[in-house]
């Protein structure tokens, strides 16, 4: 922005528009010129900087999740409008227009007092936060904001998940009781490792199996990664059969529900409870992948190549939610350790 005399004595200011066209304005006396390229001034950083909203709808942009996981984001920065026609407010929806990095411990609060408002528990108010935190966390990483002002503040303690356990015995007992849609689901997660809901296990089509190598690649929008699974070669074998009947139905869904449809969340949902409780199991359809995860690791299968199944980027993360399962390995390791023994002894010997 500038101001300039002309010739006929009038004051002309030239600025940007919201737009950032190029613009001018011309004023009888300086003083107005002046005073109306004082409105117009604006902080270059200031302008730059990422409100809460902005932050979130960056973070959405580069990441590839879920529908459900978009509308959580959406929900919490912008709320919903109920059927009646009211609009229930998010959670950090009176902090969507505030910048990211002035948020401060009392902004935090505040997001968790609306959460208890609306009668939420611990864990839930802790998901939200955790995924506010990942989105400006990311922007941090991509130097769109200078810092992330939660990152330092803990979660509140006290709020558990609920147990996603279940055991090979229970599964046998429920397996017979699924109806046969169901049943080829659970084998599909089980032999992939799938997280079984609608981003992994009811979003997989046939173009993610790789018939030469053996292999299904899977995308995990949870984490934003792709894995490569070897499942076992009973599986693809019946894989295979199911991709050579889908194929000339015109099916690209490996999982669909008893209509050849896109399996909904309610549905599979529902499914798998009544079977549970004619069954007389309780356990939730997650389990499939801790008990895949369990049977390997107890199979003497490699630590590292059961995360690489999981899809899981740090072993430690395998290790710390399997330990139980490493205990067969123990066994198996301390066997060999009177050999050794012998072998240093022998050594010692020379």
């Amino acid at each position: 922005m500038s101001i300039a005399r002309r010739s006929d004595g009038r004051y002309v200011v030239k600025f940007k528009d919201v737009e950032g066209r190029w613009k001018q304005r011309s004023f009888r006396s300086e003083e107005e010129a002046r005073q109306f390229d004082a409105e117009c001034q604006y902080d270059t950083a200031e302008n730059q900087r990422m409100t809460l909203l902005e932050a979130v709808l960056a973070y959405l942009k580069n990441h590839q999740y879920c529908r459900r996981t978009v509308e959580i984001y959406e929900f919490l920065v912008c709320g919903h409008d109920r059927r009646d026609g009211t609009h229930a407010e998010g959670p950090a929806e009176i902090l969507a227009s505030r910048y990211a990095d002035t948020l401060n411990r009392i902004d935090l609060e505040t997001v968790r007092e609306n959460c208890r408002s609306a009668g939420m528990g611990i864990t839930t108010m802790n998901m939200y936060v955790d995924k506010l935190n990942a989105a400006m966390n990311w922007c941090v990483q991509q130097d769109l904001l200078h810092e992330n002002p939660w990152s330092k503040y803990r979660r509140v303690p006290g709020g558990k998940k609920k147990p996603r356990t279940g055991t090979l015995e229970d599964f046998s007992r429920l397996f017979p009781v699924l109806p046969s849609w169901m049943q080829w689901a659970a084998k599909t997660a089980i032999a992939l490792c799938l997280r079984p809901g609608m981003s992994e296990l009811f979003s997989l089509r046939w173009t993610a199996f790789d018939w030469s190598s053996q292999t299904v690649t899977v995308f995990m929008p949870k984490v934003d990664n792709t894995k490569i699974v070897y499942p076992p070669e009973s599986y693809m074998r019946e894989a295979w059969c199911r991709y050579q009947a889908d194929g000339a139905q015109g099916y690209t869904l490996v999982c669909r529900n008893r209509q050849n449809r896109q399996v909904n969340p309610n549905g599979y949902q529902y499914t798998w409870r009544m079977a549970c409780k004619r069954a007389g199991v309780s356990m939730p359809m997650y389990a499939l992948r801790h008990i895949a995860a369990s049977q390997m690791l107890a199979g003497g299968a490699d630590l590292a190549a059961v995360a690489a199944q999981l899809g899981h980027k740090n072993i430690t993360t395998t290790a710390s939610f399997y330990l139980h399962a490493l205990t067969s390995a123990q066994r198996r390791a301390a066997v060999a350790l009177p050999d050794c023994t012998n072998l240093v002894r022998n050594g010692a010997d020379f």
